[in-house]
């Protein structure tokens, strides 16, 4: 039974292999200090374990939120910066049952983590979104997301699998649409939010840069045929750097040997 309350209850996860890159330490201390001062009303509650994948990680928050009897979880992975005054408050004005920042998926060609329903009828990521707009979708990456208990505790276990096909986030929106076509899922394109690469970090106004940059270390095209296979974590990060080592040769200038790339 769920206890009488006033308040809103919120668990934040945040995965954590072994430690959290500086940029994303920073924000995510101003991001929580921002979440005491501004909702003073809300109870948050913080689940952090630590060398596990982020399956098993989302998975462990849900039964979190569930044993909390909380109202919301709100995900925050260790390689995104949020914008740390308003970006609770943008999820929540979705009013959805899966609402999500703007992200650049962390790999080529730098899409967007929310996916539309094409003409054709395929589920497609989406490679352009507005400044402005709160944009219904299919699924979203929860990198930076807000989801409603209630629709978690309706599903039996596990709620979040990685698979040889779909990440966890796409997982588990697809399976909320079987359950309840009328369910809610929605990106709010003014929360946007940077997605750390290597000690660069991913965003909106530089994404164009890198999208040239990787092309022509890599001699990837839009039109290849292994475009979608590409993962976005560490196997992609492996064939960029391996291809990037392969393209530094030595060459003669001014009677020094040096390295060019």
């Amino acid at each position: 039974m769920k206890e009488s309350r006033k308040q809103l209850r919120i668990v934040v996860g945040t995965n954590c292999l072994t430690e959290i890159q500086y940029p994303s330490y920073t924000n995510h201390i101003q991001f929580w200090y921002r979440l005491g001062k501004s909702y003073p009303n809300i109870d948050f509650i913080l689940s952090n374990p630590s060398r596990m994948s982020i399956d098993r990680m989302r998975n462990m928050t849900a039964k979190v939120a569930i044993e909390a009897q909380a109202d919301y979880i709100l995900f925050l992975d260790d390689d995104v910066i949020v914008p740390p005054n308003y970006g609770l408050q943008m999820l929540l004005d979705c009013n959805a049952d899966v609402a999500s920042g703007k992200i650049c998926v962390r790999g080529w060609p730098f899409d967007y983590m929310s996916f539309y329903k094409h003409k054709s009828g395929t589920i497609r990521m989406d490679k352009r979104l507005p400044k402005k707009g709160i944009l219904d979708r299919e699924a979203v990456g929860f990198s930076f997301a807000l989801l409603k208990v209630d629709k978690i505790r309706k599903m039996p276990e596990p709620y979040f699998i990685t698979g040889p096909h779909q990440t966890e986030d796409v997982y588990y929106c697809m399976r909320l649409k079987q359950m309840d076509h009328a369910a809610t899922i929605k990106v709010n394109c003014e929360c946007e939010c940077g997605h750390i690469l290597w000690p660069e970090i991913v965003i909106e106004d530089n994404r164009n840069a890198y999208q040239k940059y990787y092309m022509g270390i890599n001699k990837i095209h839009e039109d290849s045929p292994d475009v979608e296979e590409i993962d976005r974590g560490e196997a992609y990060l492996k064939k960029i750097k391996k291809a990037a080592n392969h393209e530094i040769k030595p060459r003669m200038r001014n009677d020094k040997i040096t390295g060019v790339s």
